[in-house]
C-alpha cells in the first residue's frame, strides 16, 4: 500500500501535469502568439506547477518538472523557441533569435536535470563509485537527447516530425522521462549510511 507521502507526490505530479496540458490546449486552440499566450501557456503553468510541487516538499520532483517544462513549451503548440519573433513562428528566417532561445531552453533543461541528480544524492555521505557515476551520466545524457529528439538531423526522425508531430513528441518525452527516472535511481545508489565509529568496516 502506498504511503501518504508517496500518494501526495503522485497527486502533485498529476495536478502539475494537468496544468501544463491545459496550457498546451489553450495554445493549440487559439493558435495565436502574443502576451496572453505567453502568460497563459508559459508563465502560469510554470508558476502553478512549481507551486504545486513545492507543496509536496520533494525537490527531486520540482527540479525534474522544471527540467522538462522547457522541453514541452519549446515547440508546437507553444513555440516558445520563437518567442522573440512572435506573433511569427520562425525556423530559418530570422535564424539567430530562434537559435538564441534554443540555447537558453536547452541550457535550462540541462541545469535542472543536473540539479535533480544532485538532489537525489543529497542528505547522506556519498560514495562516488565510478561505475555508478558513468551509468548516471550516460542515462541522463540519453534522457536529454531524447527530450529534444526532434532536433536530431536524421531523415526518419524529421519525417515523423513533419507527419506525426504530436505522437512523436509525446513518445520522445515519455521515453526520455523513463531514462531519467533510471538515472535518478542509479544516483540514489550512491547514497550510503555513515559507517559507525569502531565498527569493523571502519578499519
Amino acid at each position: 500500500m502506498l504511503s501518504r507521502a508517496v500518494l501526495y507526490d503522485i497527486l502533485a505530479v498529476l495536478a502539475a501535469s494537468l496544468v501544463v496540458v491545459a496550457a498546451l490546449l489553450y495554445a493549440q486552440v487559439t493558435g495565436t502568439y502574443d502576451a496572453t499566450t505567453f502568460v497563459v501557456s508559459v508563465v502560469l503553468p510554470l508558476v502553478l506547477g512549481s507551486a504545486i510541487l513545492s507543496v509536496s516538499k520533494e525537490r527531486i520532483l520540482l527540479f525534474a518538472f522544471l527540467a522538462y517544462f522547457w522541453t514541452v513549451v519549446d515547440d508546437a503548440p507553444v513555440f516558445f523557441d520563437s518567442v522573440l519573433t512572435w506573433p511569427e513562428v520562425t525556423r530559418f528566417h530570422p535564424f539567430l533569435p530562434r537559435l538564441f532561445m534554443n540555447i537558453v531552453i536547452h541550457a535550462l533543461t540541462a541545469i535542472f536535470l543536473y540539479l535533480t541528480i544532485r538532489e537525489s544524492i543529497k542528505g547522506t555521505s556519498v560514495r562516488l563509485e565510478n561505475t555508478v557515476r558513468v551509468r548516471v551520466i550516460a542515462l541522463s545524457s540519453i534522457a536529454f537527447v531524447l527530450a529534444y529528439a526532434q532536433n536530431i538531423p536524421l531523415a526518419s526522425i524529421q519525417s515523423l516530425v513533419q507527419t506525426s508531430w504530436y505522437p512523436f513528441d509525446l513518445t520522445e518525452k515519455l521515453v526520455s522521462i523513463l531514462f531519467f527516472y533510471l538515472a535518478v535511481r542509479e544516483a540514489m545508489k550512491m547514497k550510503v549510511k555513515p559507517v559507525p565509529v569502531g565498527s569493523a568496516g571502519a578499519f
